[in-house]
């Protein structure tokens, strides 16, 4: 990564001591009409972005007022507020499937990008581990979600094949709320790179995983590659199973 350079700002005595110019009428009246100009604009921009009508963006708008704007999460969509205010069955249906859509596609994006970075970093640094496990010394003792910190990162492995406890699990983690901010990485040990990295985008989309949390990298998915036998040293582990790590340490956790 590249290291910024702090520049100097040089102010003269001249400069700090000159009296500043007050601008014309005209001046003025420019800058006050271009104030006025650029939120509409703006808002404009972001209506299109969402593929909505005025009139719709306008409902959203005022929507936003009232309950849905003092109970929702700040980044809540206007095609979910639209939705979930929908005024009738056609309504609710046209919203749901446009949401639809946007996540799947944004969800493609996403993993798109996962996956070509996946290769540049092969491409860079070859077989090198971001987490080193072999670094990491294990605790025996399983935990409880309560021993679960700000700063720990939680390795959950799981099959992507015939595992209906791994789903379940995988939704109990990401639908805890005192969870949303650790970082979350999944690593599948019965996926090949290459092979299955089709299965793993449509496993994503179905369990309805936040883009978001993926675009962040908050929430990764990832093939074992042997992680998981490196950590517990046993070719009969059950799966699924859980780990929390913290600094230099790993420790099992029941969900």
């Amino acid at each position: 990564m590249a290291n910024q350079s702090v520049v100097g700002v040089v102010i003269s005595i001249v400069a700090l001591i000159t009296l500043p110019i007050i601008p014309s009428v005209a001046e003025q009246t420019t800058e006050y009409r271009d104030t006025q100009i650029k939120p509409v604009e703006t808002d404009d921009v972001q209506r299109k972005q969402w593929s909505l009508s005025v009139q719709e963006w306008s409902r959203y708008k005022t929507l936003m007022k009232g309950i849905r704007g003092s109970i929702s999460p700040a980044n809540i969509s206007p095609i979910e507020v639209l939705g979930t205010h929908a005024r009738n069955d056609q309504e609710r249906k046209k919203y749901a499937e446009l949401w639809a859509q946007m996540r799947f596609e944004d969800a493609e994006r996403i993993l798109a990008f996962q996956a070509a970075y996946n290769e540049a970093f092969r491409k860079l640094y070859g077989d090198v581990q971001l987490i080193d496990i072999n670094k990491i010394r294990p605790h025996n003792s399983a935990q409880t979600i309560s021993s679960i910190t700000a700063d720990s990162r939680l390795l959950v492995f799981l099959k992507i094949d015939n595992c209906y406890e791994c789903k379940q699990l995988v939704r109990r983690v990401l639908d805890t709320r005192s969870l949303n901010k650790n970082q979350i990485d999944v690593y599948f040990v019965d996926t090949k790179p290459g092979r299955d990295d089709e299965k793993i985008k449509k496993w994503v989309i179905d369990l309805g995983i936040d883009p978001s949390r993926l675009k962040s990298g908050k929430i990764t998915v990832n093939h074992d590659r042997g992680n998981l036998l490196k950590i517990t040293h046993k070719i009969d582990q059950a799966i699924p199973v859980v780990f929390k790590m913290n600094a230099d340490s790993l420790t099992a956790i029941k969900l």
